[in-house]
């Protein structure tokens, strides 16, 4: 096949040459994908707006020598209030980067995308939300998931940052922006 349909949820993005990016959708039924956005960045793209990061989205995809290049988009939940809230988009970012730096490419782990949909929809939802807790659950469901950490063993939220830095290898970059 020369095209193909998904659907996933934009967890990263960077630019690539003067008017590419170069997109991380985790999909329904492929896992972490990576996708070649062709003239996005131009002012004149259509495409742009609609893949922002946290738009949950419907893409046609058609196969490239070195990545896959996104065609056509639809957008089906851009998650506005989690986009409207400083606190909200650092944990909204935080989740991405655990996501996109503990899973693998075309690993696709059928519980991951509900859950990551289930953050943001929590994360769009009006009202006071204790964004440490819902980061806590979703780090230990997340390392659950993925097999780095026994179900019915505990930690403190501590343990887990420690404990997905040294897996990682690296500080929780998006941590930062929450410190505000």
């Amino acid at each position: 096949m020369r095209s193909y349909k998904i659907e996933g949820i934009i967890i990263g993005r960077r630019n690539f040459s003067e008017t590419d990016r170069v997109i991380t959708i985790l999909t329904k039924s492929q896992g972490k994908q990576i996708f070649l956005a062709k003239g996005v960045r131009k002012i004149t793209s259509q495409r742009g707006p609609r893949i922002e990061m946290f738009n949950y989205i419907g893409a046609q995809i058609h196969r490239g020598k070195t990545w896959d290049i996104l065609g056509e988009v639809n957008t089906i939940r851009r998650f506005d209030k989690l986009k409207k809230s400083l606190a909200r988009v650092g944990a909204g970012y935080e989740v991405c980067e655990l996501v996109d730096r503990l899973i693998p490419e075309n690993d696709p782990l059928s519980e991951l995308l509900p859950l990551v949909l289930g953050q943001f929809n929590r994360l769009n939802q009006s009202g006071s939300l204790n964004i440490d807790k819902l980061l806590f659950n979703f780090k230990t469901r997340l390392l659950v998931i993925t097999g780095f950490w026994p179900e019915d063993q505990k930690m403190t939220n501590q343990e887990t940052n420690h404990f997905i830095e040294n897996l990682i290898h690296a500080k929780i970059k998006s941590k930062s922006l929450r410190m505000v």
